[in-house]
């Protein structure tokens, strides 16, 4: 009895001991246990590559936390004397600490259950089981002991990932700004008589339409230096057809003048002054408003304090414009333009210590101010109708800037024959822009009407519209003879449960002598994917001396892509008045192989009972539209064909291009590179052109002709007397040895004919160096080194990395004066100098190019001298 009483206290004292031994395992961090320290690769895609030392057990690793967190750039910091370890992860509300002291672990507001085997406290990190930092933080980390790496799933919100993100765009920012330095200024040319553009608009009736068709035809050229626009038209089939309709034909003669403020545009033909007093004048007008429309308003400075080490960047319209790293200061300071329209200004800024911040500014500029001191008139004479008849007149007009933020205009309209009913206007006018998101404009105009406007809007959120108008009697002005008019509108985009809800609404009300007359519009766009849902609502009121009318009415238009065949579009008209289904039907519509589509819709009309169906077939081709449609109702059958298209002639190059857009109105250009053999950017008769190189134009649409090596690009849709930056593609020919000369040309765009831009390309040379470091007499070469070289005439700059011998190599050197040298931040980082600290050196134009060799430089280590006084 007394063994076995002995047995039980022997064994419950064992587990007493055992049960002590594991408290205090899980209570201190582990320290004693049979730990290797190897180095390993660290491994985040995208972002992160680097040797670190780990803790290996046998089994698995232990990452140092503040190493790994560092290398992300995740904020952290430890205190050795205290063993705790804290920081933010991500964001500042993520926190997190590690107490060794207290035991504690305390991850983002949460404690985590604390078991020591998972940590070893080092001696300057605390190590952490891998598994316990996924588990952790929920992290996707591995170690892989064959390759022994630590590798890191990339989770794009990492700090290192972001500024990586942020670092290329800068870096693509300052190539956009050196490259735009090498632009050439291609001297405007005048064309006094050049062949130009033609739009065509062919209608046939074969059925139902006793068989009468219509043509249009709109030819654009240049004439006498100025740009020239005929519009004509008429009819043929039948007894009544005309040829040529007189009432269809009109032109204007636009001249534009070149370097001059005073007088910039002079037009003949269908002209209007404008102003709150314009109408449409057959005669002629002078201006000095600018030949293309303002984009650019001024000029702004943004400036303000967020601390010293703060890298703040700029972005315009959601693209970044500008970056800067503010100095011991802490201010950032920022000059950038403001266009006309609406511009998101968005200032991002990252801490030194992980912090974010945000600033977001919306600046709205109207279309109805010009910048302050500028002035602008237009004055306009000729013929135009009062009622039945033609009268002449003459119109001025006149705006004045007189602050960034008040603009003021001045217009009149004389008369030219006397007339009792006719007398003179005069009328002034004027924008305000009161806030940022509100602008008021009136116009003062006695003997015909006084109007004020108002419109506020916030985008994404509202846009309100308010005006009222006064009128006086005025026989010429005011026949019906109106008294006043109201107008109301607010429209906003509202966010339901994550669905686009589009409300609005719009008011009008007229007051005559003998009648007043209101017009309500409202109505919504639900968009919830896959249903599409329009409601569309009308109140209409008339009351006058004689009767009264009222009438209220909604729409209803419904579309689904649950059927994505042909995705239906079904429409309801409901007459409320009369309480009565007044129209119902549906739409579709199937695109058929790559250019054409059918389209199918059926209507029916309660109130005069009749059944419409409707078979539509549009036909696009590169050259033209063809429309074919056909109706049916209950009495009749029709059939309408109608083509349209644009033929473009290019004198320079005796070609036709053919479209199915408009040619009217727009420019186009093509970019025709040859060889300059003698370098010296003229195309001489023994010098060939090329085919295949491609550019890039803003705005323009491309359309590409050919194959392979006989590739054309021809750009359309480009504004007139707009000064265009064509951006050339220097890797788009196929031989890699031909280079061009420039790599951006600008040049001014004539309308409706084509623009020859000619880029002389040259055979490309080679270079080759080498970089080496030199220890004693042993010399060794440094891979991932960055050699930069600067070309001195154009000041564009090339930079390209070594290879692991050293050994640096570049294709593309076009002739001119050239420096290479060594990246100084590299040089400083790693306390080299080099030796020499540039090299300069010349290409010359060659057949074949040339090969440039012993670019090579020297690395040694800076060596501070002793001091050689005694």
């Amino acid at each position: 009895m007394n063994q076995y009483a002995v047995r039980i206290a022997q064994i419950t004292a064992l587990l007493i001991v055992m049960s002590v031994s594991e408290i205090i395992a899980q209570t201190y961090p582990t320290t004693e246990l049979e730990l290797e320290e190897i180095v390993v690769s660290f491994e985040v895609p995208k972002a992160v590559v680097s040797d670190i030392f780990v803790m290996y057990d046998g089994k698995t690793v232990f990452v140092p936390l503040v190493k790994l967190f560092s290398l992300l750039d995740i904020n952290v910091k430890i205190d050795l004397l205290t063993r705790k370890v804290d920081g933010f992860y991500l964001t500042k509300d993520k926190k997190f600490e590690f107490d060794f002291v207290k035991n504690r672990i305390t991850v983002f507001g949460k404690e985590i259950p604390y078991l020591a085997s998972n940590y070893y406290f080092g001696e300057d990190d605390l190590y952490i089981k891998i598994s316990a930092l996924n588990q952790i933080f929920e992290l996707n980390a591995d170690f892989d002991f064959t390759m022994l790496r630590v590798f890191l799933r990339l989770d794009e919100n990492f700090p290192v990932y972001k500024k990586l993100k942020r670092k290329i765009a800068r870096e693509k920012l300052d190539q956009e700004e050196i490259a735009i330095k090498d632009v050439i200024d291609i001297e405007y040319t005048r064309q006094y008589l050049s062949g130009g553009s033609l739009d065509w608009v062919l209608s046939t009736n074969p059925i139902g339409g006793r068989n009468k068709h219509y043509y249009n035809f709109r030819f654009g050229g240049i004439t006498l230096g100025g740009d020239l626009l005929i519009n004509t038209g008429g009819s043929f089939g039948d007894i009544d057809s005309k040829i040529f309709e007189s009432d269809q034909f009109s032109y204007k003669w636009h001249y534009a003048f070149d370097k001059s403020t005073y007088l910039t545009q002079a037009e003949i033909g269908n002209v209007t002054g404008g102003g709150a007093l314009s109408r449409t004048l057959e005669g002629g007008m002078v201006t000095n408003r600018p030949q293309v429309r303002r984009t650019f308003f001024q000029s702004i400075n943004i400036t303000d304090f967020v601390g010293p080490g703060w890298e703040v960047e700029l972005y315009i319209d959601n693209k970044l414009a500008d970056y800067v790293i503010t100095k011991s200061d802490g201010i950032y300071d920022f000059s950038t333009d403001v266009f006309y329209g609406s511009s998101d200004i968005e200032l991002r800024m990252y801490g030194p210590n992980g912090e974010y911040q945000v600033k977001e500014h919306i600046v709205r500029v109207p279309y109805t101010l010009i910048p302050k001191g500028e002035f602008e008139y237009a004055i306009a004479a000729g013929e135009g109708f009062e009622f039945s008849s033609k009268k002449k007149y003459i119109q001025t007009n006149s705006l004045y800037g007189v602050t960034n933020k008040f603009t003021i205009g001045l217009s009149s309209e004389i008369p030219l024959e006397s007339n009792q009913n006719t007398k003179p206007l005069y009328g002034l006018d004027a924008t305000y822009q009161v806030i940022s998101n509100m602008t008021f404009n009136s116009a003062l105009i006695p003997n015909y009407v006084n109007r004020v406007r108002l419109n506020y809007s916030l985008p994404s959120v509202i846009n309100l519209n308010a005006g009222f108008s006064k009128f006086y009697e005025n026989s010429i002005k005011n026949p019906l003879g109106a008294n006043y008019n109201v107008q109301f509108a607010v429209s906003s985009p509202i966010k339901i449960f994550g669905q686009s809800l589009g409300v609005r609404y719009n008011i009008s009300h007229d007051n005559y002598d003998i009648s007043t007359t209101t017009n309500m519009n409202y109505g919504f766009n639900l968009s919830a994917n896959p249903i599409y849902l329009t409601y569309i609502g009308q109140y209409k009121m008339n009351n006058s001396f004689f009767q009264s009318d009222n009438s209220i009415s909604s729409q209803f238009l419904l579309s689904t892509n649950f059927v994505k065949f042909v995705r239906p579009q079904f429409r309801i008209d409901y007459n409320h008045t009369t309480g009565e289904l007044e129209k119902y039907g549906f739409f579709f519509a199937k695109r058929i192989f790559r250019t054409s589509q059918l389209s199918f819709s059926y209507e029916r009309n309660n109130r005069s009972k009749i059944n419409t169906f409707t078979v539509t077939i549009n036909l696009l081709k590169s050259f033209a539209d063809f429309t074919s449609r056909v109706l049916k109702n209950d009495r009749n059958v029709s059939v309408n064909q109608m083509q349209k298209g644009s033929i473009r002639y290019d004198s320079q190059n005796k070609s036709l291009h053919f479209d199915r857009r408009s040619a009217i109105g727009f420019g186009a250009a093509i970019v025709k590179p040859f060889l300059d053999d003698n370098y010296n950017g003229v195309m001489d008769e023994s010098e060939e052109y090329l085919e295949g190189l491609r550019a890039k134009i803003k705005g323009a649409r491309v359309n590409v002709t050919g194959s392979n090596s006989q590739r054309k690009y021809f750009y359309n849709n480009l504004r007139p007397y707009e000064e265009y930056v064509v951006q050339i593609d220097k890797y788009s020919l196929d031989d890699p040895m031909l280079k061009p000369t420039h790599e951006n040309y600008k040049v001014k765009i004539n309308p409706n004919v084509v623009t020859s831009i000619k880029v002389p390309i040259v055979t490309a040379s080679e270079l080759s160096g080498k970089v080496e470091r030199q220890l004693g007499t042993i010399k060794s070469g440094i891979g991932g080194f960055k050699v930069y070289v600067m070309n001195l005439s154009k000041e564009t700059l090339i930079e390209m990395p070594t290879f692991n011998s050293g050994d640096f190599y570049y294709l593309g050197l076009i002739p001119g004066s050239y420096r290479a040298y060594l990246d100084k931040n590299e040089l400083e980082k790693y306390g080299y100098k080099s030796n020499p600290p540039f090299i300069e050196f010349e290409i010359k134009p060659v057949t074949g190019g040339s090969f440039i060799e012993d670019i090579n430089f020297i690395l040694s280590t800076e060596v501070t001298e002793p001091d050689s006084e005694n």
